[in-house]
This record gives C-alpha cells, sequence and structure tokens, in this order.
C-alpha cells in the first residue's frame, strides 16, 4: 500500500490523502472510494475510522482518497457564495477530476458517514459515474415498526451504561458552569449553529433510493440501534416503502453500537463489512468473513 498527500482542485487549495494497493494485488476497473469529513472534524473520521476504511480497502486492491472539503482539515476555504451543500458537491466533483485525469479511473463510490451522507446522497443522484455509495448512519425516518419497538429501549442495558455515564459526566463539569465560559456549552452551540441540516422527506427518499437502484448503483447502509432513530432491521424497507433487489441494496445493523462506533471492536466490524461488501460487489479483491454477529442482510429477504 502506498498513501501519499495531493493538493488538487482550485489553485491546489483542497488537500487528501490518495491511498493506492500494491499494483500487483490492484482490482482492474474498480471504482476509487471517496471520503471526506464527518461533521467538523478532520478527514480521518471519527476516532480515525476513515483511514482504517481506506487503508483496509488498499489491502484488497482498491483506490480511496480522503480529502478535506473546503475550509476544513487542511483545505483552503474557496471564495463564492455558494452554500455548504453546494461547495461539498463541488469539491467531490473536484477529487473525481483528479483521480479520471491521473488515473484513469472512471467510477466511483463515495462512502458517507453522519452529515457527510447529504453530499454522498446528492453526488450520487446526479452523477452516473458513482456505480456504489455506502450510507453509514445516514437518514432515518420513524416508521410505524420504530414506535411499536421504542419503548424496548428501557430494557437494552448498553442504552442504560451509556445514560449513566452521560450523567456521570455532567455532574463532573458543574463546576463549569461558574466560570466565564462553559465549554461544553459553547461547543453545543457552535454544533447547534453549524448543523442545520435540511433531510430529504420520507418519500422522497425512498423515491430517491429506487431510482439510484433502477440505474444499477449498489447500496450499503450501516445503521446502529445506539441512538434513538433507528432501531430494527426492518425499518429500511418500511422507510423506502418495500421490497428492493438483495442483489443491489444491502443492510448492517448493529444493535450495540453507538453513533461514532467509538468502541474500538465496533469499528473492527464496520470496516470489515464496508471492505467484505466492496470486495464482493465490485469483484476482483478476496472477500474477508465478517463475524457473525456483524447483523447484515439483504433488504429483498427481509422486507
Amino acid at each position: 500500500m502506498i498513501e501519499r498527500a495531493i493538493a488538487f482542485g482550485p489553485d491546489g487549495r483542497l488537500v487528501g490523502i490518495l491511498a493506492e494497493p500494491d499494483p500487483a494485488h490492484a482490482v482492474s476497473k474498480a471504482p476509487a472510494i471517496l471520503m471526506w469529513n464527518v461533521g467538523i472534524q478532520h478527514r480521518v473520521g471519527p476516532y480515525r475510522v476513515q483511514v482504517d476504511v481506506a487503508r483496509d480497502l488498499a489491502r484488497r486492491g482498491f483506490v480511496s482518497f480522503r480529502f478535506d472539503l473546503s475550509g476544513m482539515g487542511d483545505s483552503e476555504v474557496r471564495q463564492d457564495s455558494r452554500t455548504d451543500g453546494e461547495r461539498a458537491l463541488s469539491d467531490a466533483r473536484d477529487a473525481i477530476g483528479l483521480l479520471a485525469k491521473r488515473r484513469g479511473i472512471t467510477t466511483f463510490l463515495p462512502i458517507g458517514f453522519c452529515s457527510s451522507v447529504d453530499a454522498v446522497h446528492r453526488l450520487s443522484l446526479e452523477d452516473e459515474r458513482v456505480v456504489g455509495a455506502c450510507f453509514i448512519e445516514g437518514y432515518a425516518y420513524h416508521t410505524r415498526g420504530f414506535w411499536l419497538r421504542y419503548p424496548l429501549r428501557l430494557l437494552n442495558r448498553e442504552r442504560w451504561r451509556r445514560y449513566l455515564e452521560d450523567r456521570a459526566q455532567k455532574l463532573l463539569t458543574l463546576r463549569a458552569r461558574d466560570l466565564a465560559v462553559d465549554p461544553l456549552k459553547e461547543e453545543r452551540a457552535v454544533m447547534g449553529s453549524v448543523f442545520r441540516r435540511q433531510y430529504p422527506t420520507q418519500q422522497q427518499f425512498g423515491a430517491d433510493v429506487r431510482k439510484l437502484v433502477s440505474r444499477g448503483t449498489r447500496l450499503l447502509f450501516v445503521y446502529v440501534g445506539g441512538d434513538t432513530e433507528f432501531n430494527h432491521r426492518g425499518q429500511l424497507a418500511e422507510m423506502v416503502g418495500g421490497r428492493l433487489p438483495p442483489d443491489r441494496v444491502e443492510l448492517a445493523y448493529y444493535a450495540d453500537a453507538d453513533h461514532t462506533f467509538s468502541r474500538v471492536a465496533d469499528r473492527a466490524l464496520l470496516v470489515a463489512r464496508v471492505g467484505d461488501w466492496t470486495a464482493r460487489t465490485f469483484k476482483g479483491a478476496p472477500s474477508m468473513r465478517v463475524p457473525a454477529n456483524d447483523g447484515s442482510w439483504a433488504l429483498g429477504k427481509h422486507a
């Protein structure tokens, strides 16, 4: 595996890390994987999970490119009046142009995580060079099945553990409120002002997924049960309005993981799942066996 930093985009204002496999093990004509910032974090992602994903995919024979969006990490601000969403799309297209020009790559697979799902969703719909997409902790809608299972959260021991740890942390920081600046309060205020996302409606989301499927785009959705937005394996089918081809749409559901995969074991499951799905879907690279508690399923079999 070879990793190198690359400046690209207008006047080289954007910065990314290109990870390439050993030429002897490269998958021929495979899509390049694209990843960028999650929230206001650096391009490494939560707990450096995007670094782990990129390196795992390189070992499997895939090229990946992790980069910072305009004004984040090592990338400079774009001097224009476009919205953050429009800039993110423009940055992603600049990354695609770079890989197309320098490496002759013609197809792409963006991976979105939480807030970065917004741009991945739009890019996938608008650019037919996107042949696959992975949505980690992306859009979730409260369905009938969600509400039927919602009270069961009170029986989840892992949820209680997180709740008690959170309460303990808040008690430990009470004295900080007597200071001139409360760092936690200030951080929450900043995050609230930055992340005002506009979800597509559930109906639009379902229509978008069906459009991608009809175009032949391969999709992997990853959700966890450690929050209140997604709580059972059948919820995705409910969200999109029915069955979808299992050879094109898959779901991995981790009932005990939290939103950012903070535990090492949970991140290992995520990295293995993304890598195995990519290798299996886009041929050539050997699949690595995913542990049995992965919770994976093909949407058409369980809708």
